[in-house]
């Protein structure tokens, strides 16, 4: 039985990345996380990224691309992808304007397009969610229609928006068993901010997820904090921390 990887999501520490990149990956490699799914290469190029990473021993697990790029430029990202080492591609987020029926009606079809032109390189496609894509029900959502294009697009679910539009993560990874690579791990503050917070401090049943995980073919938990209360690097350290404190691979 493969033992599921423990990542971080690097937006949750942008402004770190952004001051120093490499500085930054060092300190992710010194907590202890096996891989990073990336979000921008902040001014580097591919190349010098895949020899940083190797020297740290960090698996690229994804890289979060602006769905404009998806659509306009998608062999020279997949291009861009081999260079890294990365065999995952994530639209990660759908501007306000491009929300109506019409529109998610021909992103699930830009969806379907790049994820048959990427399996046939050795590639995966993937679509990230947010609480907008969700209706009241798993069918009912636009969510779901994007993922119900083709089998070869991957879900990559995030546990938060899920949960704050009352669906029960669980759920939808066992809709979609086996296209469920990464899940991104957080947890909600406990008051009405209802913030995202260091793993294991909120009111989100992050166990439960995790009992699942084998049996919905997840391959990577990705830890991700939108915005930290406490200073970012010690953020992520607290969320690996629980991790492995109950017990996620050592």
């Amino acid at each position: 039985m493969n033992e599921i990887g423990v990542g971080l999501q690097l937006y949750t520490l942008r402004n770190e990345c952004e001051k120093d990149f490499f500085e930054t990956l060092v300190r992710v490699e010194a907590i202890g996380y096996e891989g990073v799914e990336l979000a921008g290469l902040h001014g580097h190029k591919p190349e010098d990224v895949k020899s940083k990473l190797d020297e740290l021993g960090l698996s690229v697990i994804a890289h979060h691309v602006p769905i404009e790029r998806i659509e306009n430029e998608l062999q020279a990202v997949i291009d861009e992808q081999k260079v890294l080492g990365n065999t995952r591609i994530v639209c990660p987020w759908l501007p306000p304007e491009r929300r109506s029926p019409e529109d998610y009606k021909n992103v699930a079809e830009t969806m379907k397009y790049a994820a048959l032109v990427c399996s046939k390189q050795g590639m995966e496609m993937a679509y990230h969610h947010h609480d907008f894509e969700l209706g009241r029900s798993i069918e009912g959502s636009d969510l779901y229609r994007i993922l119900d294009a083709h089998d070869a697009i991957q879900a990559e679910f995030d546990i938060y928006w899920l949960n704050q539009v009352g669906h029960d993560p669980v759920e939808w990874m066992q809709k979609f068993a086996g296209r469920t690579p990464i899940i991104h791990l957080k947890d909600r503050s406990d008051d009405e901010r209802e913030a995202t917070v260091i793993l294991g401090t909120g009111n989100i049943a992050i166990e439960e997820v995790i009992e699942q995980g084998q049996a919905c073919g997840v391959q990577w938990w990705v830890v991700e904090q939108d915005d930290c209360d406490f200073d970012p690097i010690e953020s992520v350290t607290q969320s690996y921390k629980y991790l492995r404190e109950i017990q996620l691979k050592k």
